[in-house]
């Protein structure tokens, strides 16, 4: 245990691991947690299984686990060091280098739950997620406060990712010699998505929805739902259908299935690899000969383009598709899908994940593992474009050409402006000359991964009219990832299916 009195000197942890933490004072440990050691991480960090099932599948190794128990100084004069990606007050950790084939990334976890994926930065202190085999150490620079949670805000006292109330850092390694990696990043997420993940269509009942334990369609299936109007379900990036939608109520769903004759089925479809004209082209090859879909959709996030793209938005339509409901849709891309805030995407959705309330760990693990793709990506390549998530650059080429023309299908938008409070807040914002503002999203209203507005006008051709739009306020508190458990979002939903 060593002891932190907020001054810029650098103190040694042991294990070839030191800290350097201005304005922090406190004590700090590293604990041995790399395979073969008698500790786990999850003795000491409080982290649960999803973590652990998802780092391994994916081939990262815990190394080491630093716990500190710290509280600023007060009144502290400014240090020298600042987080690069969410520019705070940061604190130095360094570790030693392992060679250039072995990525180190720090995963930290604040006091309030708030996770940051830290990379190591250079000698000016500017991100360099690339960097290693180049000296004896590495080097990062990690948020160092975490706000208080507001005034009679409920606390929280478990997250996914370990127990809150507490500073916790996690160093894990990625042999890179052991991979195959491709030496181009679209190809990385290609080839772990045909791995890990099936591109299909399945059934989605009051039955199953919930469940990913669910065959994909048949000749027969299709055949079926293609003797009247089916619903089709569609979801975002980083999860599948039943990590998606499982929070619709399933009494509504029931009749919802019962208006369309039981015709309804989802989407799953992978969210790096492809962009949504590419998902598009691949359902249509899943369709059997001779069969024609009529149907409406309701979508999420990535996947409103999606389901734009199987309407014939880009290219050809690929199903007759009369409605299209818009969940939080990034219909008008997202700025954190920008190469530069790829850090800060896969931060927030950790995040989500970290804060949400207990789900089952097979969901969480699911949403876990593709982050950790886009960790190991720009790992190897540093900040570049993912094919699936460049799609939804608010200011990149696909969404310039994607929304330059009408879609004939009736569409309808719901939307939220969430204003982050506690944990959430010390994620989302900071003071600009004494003005709060999104880090990435500035004063434009967003829900913490797409702008409000974005889901239903722009300076394009893709609008969604006034009459036709529900919009969540702040007082509602609903984010990116919580819509589908708010009742009245499920009933505007099928009001509008089936009106």
């Amino acid at each position: 245990m060593a002891t932190l009195d907020g001054s810029s000197r650098q103190v040694n942890l042991g294990q070839g691991i030191a800290v350097r933490a201005p304005g922090l004072r406190g004590r700090a440990d590293a604990h041995n947690v790399a395979p073969g050691a008698e500790t786990r991480a999850p003795e000491v960090d409080g982290s649960g299984a999803a973590l652990d099932a998802a780092l391994t599948r994916e081939g990262f190794l815990r190394l080491r686990v630093i716990t500190l128990d710290v509280a600023p100084v007060p009144q502290a004069p400014a240090g020298d060091l600042r987080a690069p990606v969410s520019d705070v007050p940061g604190m130095e950790v360094t570790v030693p280098d392992l060679g250039e084939d072995v990525a180190q990334v720090l995963l930290a976890v604040d006091e309030n739950g708030v996770v940051s994926w830290n990379f190591p930065v250079d000698s000016g202190d500017t991100l360099a997620p690339t960097t290693r085999g180049s000296g004896d150490v590495v080097r990062f620079i990690v948020p160092a406060f975490a706000s208080a949670p507001d005034a009679g805000e409920a606390a929280e006292t478990r997250g996914v990712l370990g127990l809150i109330g507490r500073k916790v850092l996690e160093l894990v390694a990625l042999p890179l010699a052991e991979l195959v990696v491709p030496p181009l990043a679209g190809a990385a997420a290609r080839l772990w998505e045909s791995k890990s993940r099936i591109a299909r269509a399945r059934s989605f009942t009051p039955a199953n929805y919930t469940s990913g334990d669910v065959p994909s369609l048949a000749d027969a299936d299709w055949e079926r739902l293609a003797t009247g109007r089916s619903l089709w379900f569609v979801h975002g990036t980083f999860v599948n259908t039943d990590s998606a939608f499982r929070a619709f109520p399933s009494d509504l769903l029931a009749a919802l299935s019962d208006h369309y004759g039981g015709r309804v089925a989802a989407i799953d479809h992978h969210t790096l690899g492809v962009d949504p004209i590419g998902n598009a082209d691949l359902v249509r090859e899943l369709v059997p000969d001779g069969v024609q879909i009529e149907a409406d959709i309701v979508c999420h996030s990535r996947g409103g383009l999606v389901s734009r793209a199987l309407a014939g938005q880009g290219g050809d339509p690929v199903f007759d598709v009369r409605r299209i409901v818009h969940v939080a849709s990034a219909n008008h891309g997202t700025a954190l899908a920008t190469p530069n805030n790829l850090v800060p995407f896969i931060d927030r959705i950790t995040t989500m994940v970290n804060l949400i309330p207990d789900g089952p760990a097979a969901v969480v693990e699911t949403a876990l593992t593709s982050v950790l793709v886009v960790v190991k990506i720009i790992a190897k390549y540093g900040l570049v474009g993912i094919p699936g998530l460049a799609a939804m650059d608010s200011a990149g080429d696909f969404l310039h050409g994607f929304n330059s023309t009408e879609l004939p299908a009736e569409q309808f938008a719901i939307a939220a402006d969430f204003s982050p409070s506690g944990g959430w807040r010390a994620m989302a914002v900071k003071s600009v000359q004494n003005v709060v503002v999104d880090r990435v999203f500035g004063e434009l209203p967003n829900d913490l991964v797409v702008p409000t507005a974005g889901v239903y006008e722009g300076d394009d051709a893709m609008q969604v009219r006034e009459d036709r739009r529900l919009v969540l306020p702040k007082a509602r508190g609903v984010y990116h990832g919580s819509f589908f458990g708010q009742r009245d979002v499920a009933t505007q939903i099928a009001s509008w299916l089936t009106g």
